[in-house]
């Protein structure tokens, strides 16, 4: 009874704060390299075997999180055998991943062969090898380890690392090759190994694992990339809890978060097994948040907090999950399965969990539950609990094949921590909810109906000419059929507030609408009427203040354009157009238009296809009357321009940030020659302005070389 009464106490204890500590618990990891691409963390980290006492360390592993609680695994995305030119079989030590062009770039030491870079083409790997020698490497000693790399704002990239010496070399561009010497700095107060270099606000920072044993997290500070660096004190005390330490440190989501190591997972399975702890290279990494004072100086952090980091944003359970996504994993493995960046959960059976913190419900709550399964060996289950491992019990999925098994729900309404509790043997790849409108059937959205429930709608056409109104895809007037059928939307909020009333963000646009807030994976789904074959030109209205973001377009999930390029716009509030024609022939009939956002930040306005006089813009603004604020890219924009500047009065110069520069007058009938040489005449110089003209249309042009 006693030994029963210790494990339960433990495993309440992992429900709680203590799991908090452990950010990752299906390996024993360490090293942390947090890298911030878009709206997600990637933590690279290196990892310590199940049964090392020293250190036994073979690959390097990803993990993800767009909420700084809930991690999805994607396993080894690297290993020692991919160093081609080395024979090492153990040492697989601190790494530091950084994109740069579309590449991504990992540097690892080789201990006691200098540091390698190896390079892929998206962060999950596979990540190759493409020099056959080491990047540096000083034969002289065994120094070159744990290193870290920062693209200065100029575009220059550096290279720090070292113990117990740091030293540094320049990167070129390719970030695979090096620029003049090496330079060793002279010796920083406390500093061991473990440096991670970045920059905060104006200053730079050179953090480190601090002198060993134990080992704390200190810091120096400068006004340059290149130093000289001045130690400022501790980040983290050393304490006797962690005696080793590593720093990985970024601004993510408005908030700073330093990463590092700790023992608390070998300490949690020592207890777990009755035993008591002693130390072994068993590590995991630990999480807190950072705060700077005004000087640029950082607040000390005591030890890694009980209580974790706060979840940055509501967990959306109305999407397709991979299953490997927890806050924490009680026993569980994970291995890869397929496609880069893909693993499943495996080593499920009795009592063994996976917990999904801050899931939001909402109101009406979830009426089923859905989950992929494989390697099913006998009858076995997954049962749904609420807040507690023991919690109330929403819906349990029993099942003896692989397959997609779904269950209906009860109970599962508002926000709760969701606990996944295991029976059997298997392994599984993914899981979704559905709530009462994810469950509607897909079908074509009537705008009419927002303010008369019997108004009838026809769909778009998609025809051979773009002829009027009823060519114009609105990317508004998505489907409905809800989360995960009719549109994909990362975060739960409509942030536009505008239009409509789920979770799709639209921002008011003019007299009409756009959907905003994009981030990349989100997609929108729309019922056409094609009723002209073959391949279509097709012309596309968006804006952007990004240099490039990109979006592709798909017929019934088949793909009918590459991914599209779409060169910024200077704003969200300035739109232009991209002119394109389908890579693949549509087919006649009613089909589903998919519009996939493939990164970051554009504002989608329409979409029309076929050919049209002129630009299927001016068409749009003149059968519509929606008058978009346009941008001077791609053909038929002189024209636009020229239209622009018809109206007599006075036209309003503004710079790009907004401030009114001045105003020029032109006379009835003027072009935009007349327009660019107004502003010459007016003492305006060569650059960029936005001009409004009196009807209010706003266009943006160059003036001048």
């Amino acid at each position: 009874m006693k030994n029963i009464l210790f494990v339960s106490s433990v495993l309440a204890l992992a429900c709680t704060g203590f799991a908090q500590k452990i950010v990752i618990t299906t390996n024993y990891t360490a090293d942390p390299a947090p890298y911030v691409h878009g709206d997600t963390v990637y933590l690279y980290t290196t990892h310590d075997e199940d049964n090392a006492d020293g250190f036994m360390m073979y690959d390097w592993l990803l993990h993800t999180s767009t909420d700084m609680v809930n991690w999805t695994s994607h396993g080894a995305v690297a290993s020692l055998g991919d160093i081609k030119w080395s024979s090492k079989t153990n040492g697989a030590w601190a790494e530091q991943v950084i994109e740069r062009d579309g590449k991504w770039f990992m540097y690892v030491p080789i201990h006691g062969n200098g540091i390698s870079v190896l390079v892929a083409d998206n962060p999950y790997g596979p990540f190759k090898e493409p020099l056959n020698k080491a990047l540096v490497w000083q034969r002289e000693h065994w120094n070159d380890i744990d290193p870290t790399v920062w693209i200065d704002d100029d575009g220059q990239a550096y290279m720090y690392w070292g113990n117990p010496e740091l030293y540094m070399i320049k990167l070129n561009k390719d970030m695979i090759s090096t620029q003049g010497s090496i330079v060793t700095y002279p010796k920083i107060k406390d500093y061991q190994e473990g440096p991670w270099v970045y920059k905060h606000g104006d200053h730079y920072y050179m953090t480190f694992a601090s002198t060993c044993c134990a080992e704390g997290i200190g810091y120096a500070m400068s006004d340059k990339i290149t130093g000289p660096w001045t130690y400022k004190g501790d980040i983290m005390p050393h304490s006797s809890r962690s005696n080793g330490n590593h720093p990985g440190i970024i601004d993510f989501k408005g908030k700073s978060y330093v990463f590092g190591l700790n023992y608390e997972l070998w300490r949690y399975k020592s207890e777990k097994m009755g035993q008591k702890y002693q130390h072994k290279e068993r590590r995991s990494v630990g999480l807190s948040e950072m705060k700077y004072n005004a000087d640029g100086t950082i607040q000390k952090i005591d030890y890694w907090p009980d209580n974790g980091v706060a979840q940055l944003e509501d967990f959306d359970p109305y999407k397709r999950v991979e299953a490997e996504t927890m806050s924490w994993g009680e026993d569980v493995r994970v291995r890869k399965s397929g496609t880069a960046g893909n693993t499943v959960i495996t080593n499920l059976s009795e009592g063994k969990y996976t917990k999904i913190s801050g899931v939001e419900f909402g109101d009406a709550g979830a009426e089923s539950f859905s989950a992929s399964v494989l390697s099913v060996k006998k009858a076995s289950s997954i049962t749904v609990r609420l807040d507690k491992v023991d919690g109330e019990i929403v819906g349990k999925a029993e099942f003896s094949a692989d397959g997609l098994v779904t269950v209906p729900l009860t109970g599962a309404v508002g926000k709760h921590d969701v606990f996944f509790v295991f029976a059997g043997d298997f392994e599984a790849d993914y899981w979704e909810f559905e709530d009462s409108k994810t469950s509607i059937p897909q079908g074509p959205f009537c705008k009419a109906k927002l303010s008369d429930p019997e108004a009838k709608c026809d769909v778009p056409v998609v025809g051979a000419k773009v002829e009027g109104a009823a060519n114009f895809i609105d990317f508004e007037n998505y489907d409905v059929g809800g989360a995960g059928k009719a549109y994909y939307d990362v975060d739960t909020k409509n942030q536009g507030g505008e239009y409509r009333e789920d979770r799709v963000d639209i921002v008011k646009n003019g007299d009409g609408f756009a959907v905003g807030y994009t981030q990349k994976g989100e997609w929108l789904e729309y019922t056409v009427n094609v009723q002209a074959g073959g391949k279509l030109p097709f012309e596309l209205s968006y804006a952007s203040g990004m240099d490039n973001t990109g979006v592709r377009l798909f017929m019934d999930d088949e793909p009918i354009t590459d991914t599209l390029a779409l060169t910024g716009t200077g704003d969200f509030d300035t739109y232009g157009t991209f002119k394109g024609t389908t890579t693949k022939e549509l087919t006649t009939g009613e089909h589903v238009l998919k519009v996939m956002v493939t990164s970051d930040y554009v504002n989608l306005d329409w979409i029309a296809f076929g050919e049209s006089e002129g630009s299927a813009e001016d068409i749009r603004n003149g059968t519509t009357g929606i008058v978009p604020k346009i941008a001077l890219n791609g053909a038929g924009a002189a024209g636009m321009a020229n239209a622009f500047a018809r109206a007599a009065g006075s036209y309003r110069v503004f710079d790009l940030m907004g401030s009114e520069l001045g105003n020029i007058r032109l006379n009835a009938g003027a072009t935009l020659t007349d327009l660019k040489a107004g502003l010459k005449t007016a003492g305006f110089g060569s650059g960029v302005y936005v001009v409004r003209n009196p009807a209010g249309r706003t266009l943006k042009l160059q003036a001048g070389k």
